[in-house]
């Protein structure tokens, strides 16, 4: 048992396992293992994106009620984070 725990710990969430999870689970592995990155907003939408191990979701939030109405997700930093560059504090 104490084998199985020291492993799951060190478990690294890959981007066709978080696809592969129904909407309750997405939002799960959001809550529990992801670290928000930077938030951004154009007339209509909020746009906020997360990292989870090696791969990203930016997930799409009504402004007017708060409601996710999409997200992409995406291992490539190259692909969707220019909007977001500003924002990242990239210093250690």
């Amino acid at each position: 048992m104490r084998t199985k725990f020291f492993c799951s710990i060190f478990h690294f969430m890959t981007l066709y396992e978080f696809n592969s999870m129904d909407e309750a689970e997405q939002q799960e592995a959001l809550w529990e293992h992801s670290v928000k990155l930077a938030e951004r907003e154009d007339a209509d939408f909020r746009y906020r994106l997360f990292q989870i191990d090696r791969f990203y979701i930016e997930r799409r939030y009504d402004k007017e009620c708060n409601v996710c109405k999409g997200q992409r997700t995406f291992q490539n930093p190259n692909e969707y984070l220019d909007p977001y560059l500003g924002q990242i504090d990239l210093k250690l």
